[in-house]
């Protein structure tokens, strides 16, 4: 366990990323800096060789902030393959318990696929409720069918995704409630179809904290994808309401080629914050247009929702 002791002032942020997945990382966290003015945060980042000058250039993104650069060795992770779009790096979150500060109660998970739009102190502050986790259920899951795989009691909307992930540190400590994971997906990888995913949704069914959708906004909670079939009635969606945390989930995400998703603009905004800019707008091949037609699209979008 990490030794280090947090200010009680700082909020902890995780992540666990590999070294293909730095400039995006560095949208999510110019997108948090942003949108969380005053707050005071440690970043605590999980990675497989994120060489120096990359640190750097994140932590040169928020000065006056704290930064934790620990590294996976552990056999069990680093033998992983790869599922979908997933890598292993998806398992990195795993080691968050581990790696944290000592006296670190609390931490908030995120995908670097994402953009922070609200005042993640309020993530920060939710209740759970004695439960170890909290999150936002995953429309594009059937939650029924993956319990009666798992063995579990059926339940609808009861699969989470793992994006976004507020964990009570104590809790999970105490209970050693991720230990079983590595046993798990060495016996279930055929049918963990999300990884870790699967994984933590096995763990902790009908043990985790709802969170309002959003703080985990899915391209389908907005314009469903045809041919995928969604979960959630309409009532169960933030219709109408702005996101205030962008979820790029899927394997077609804003720094693609044909990138389609409609707030692909939010993305940009926050990396013209950052040293990546050029570097990721060549792989992407964008231009002005693109760039034009992508902000047009977003505020049509945007017009439509009022704020959460």
């Amino acid at each position: 366990m990490a030794t280090t002791i947090m200010n009680q002032d700082e909020i902890l942020i995780a992540f666990g990323v590999d070294a293909g997945y730095v400039q995006h990382m560095a949208v999510t966290i110019a997108s948090i800096l942003s949108n969380s003015p005053g707050a005071k945060f440690r970043f605590l980042i999980i990675n497989d060789g994120i060489d120096d000058t990359d640190k750097k250039k994140i932590e040169a993104l928020a000065p006056g902030h704290a930064f934790q650069w620990p590294m996976v060795t552990d056999e069990r992770v680093m033998k992983l393959g790869r599922k979908h779009h997933i890598s292993r790096a998806a398992f990195y979150r795993l080691s968050i318990p581990e790696f944290a500060p000592a006296d670190a109660q609390r931490a908030i998970y995120v995908d670097s696929d994402i953009v922070v739009l609200g005042d993640i102190r309020e993530l920060w502050k939710t209740e759970l409720n004695a439960h170890p986790i909290a999150a936002v259920y995953d429309i594009g899951m059937d939650s029924e069918a993956f319990a009666r795989k798992w063995g579990l009691p059926p339940a609808r909307l009861n699969y989470f995704n793992s994006g976004v992930l507020v964990l009570d540190l104590a809790k999970i400590r105490s209970d050693q409630a991720f230990d079983p994971a590595y046993n798990i997906i060495e016996s279930r990888w055929e049918d963990a179809e999300y990884m870790d995913q699967c994984v933590l949704n096995a763990m902790f069914w009908n043990n985790w904290q709802r969170l309002d959708p959003i703080w985990n906004f899915q391209r389908n909670m907005i314009i469903p994808k045809p041919g995928q079939p969604l979960y959630a009635e309409p009532e169960d969606l933030p219709v109408n309401r702005r996101p205030k945390l962008i979820h790029y989930t899927e394997q077609n995400k804003p720094w693609s080629v044909d990138a389609y998703h409609p707030l692909t603009w939010m993305y940009y905004r926050y990396l013209r914050k950052t040293p990546y800019w050029q570097d990721v707008n060549s792989k992407a091949k964008t231009s002005w247009f693109k760039h034009l037609r992508r902000f047009i699209k977003q505020q049509l979008t945007l017009s439509r929702l009022r704020e959460a």
